[in-house]
């Protein structure tokens, strides 16, 4: 009896586990591409997670790893921020399914980025 009422909880726990990454679909690991003004693109691997009720993450690529600042998921958009080398950016997508597009923008520049869902 208590073996089955710990399998109940259990499996009571993943279903709230799977609503709350129903609810924020960015919620995984992201390969995502951006470009910048001069025409480079940049390969980053975004990792955003959900923790008591809030997100948080990471970006990483060429120049390091940054810890997502701010990040918010409303509605299909997503927004962060990331400082590198003591410079703020801010991401904006709409996130689609296991897609997402939108742009970054620093106070200087702004470009695309795109990203696909690898888990």
């Amino acid at each position: 009896m208590h073996r089955r009422m710990r399998l109940l909880a259990a499996l009571a726990a993943l279903a709230g586990a799977m609503v709350l990454a129903a609810d924020k679909p960015v919620v995984g690991t992201w390969e995502a591409f951006s470009d910048s003004p001069g025409g480079e693109q940049y390969k980053w691997t975004l990792v955003v997670k959900q923790g008591d009720g809030k997100l948080s993450g990471t970006i990483s690529g060429g120049p390091g790893q940054y810890p997502l600042l701010d990040p918010n998921m409303e509605g299909d958009t997503f927004t962060c921020k990331i400082t590198i080398e003591e410079q703020t950016y801010t991401i904006q997508v709409k996130v689609t399914g296991s897609k997402f597009e939108g742009i970054w923008k620093s106070p200087a520049s702004q470009g695309a980025i795109k990203g696909t869902k690898q888990s």
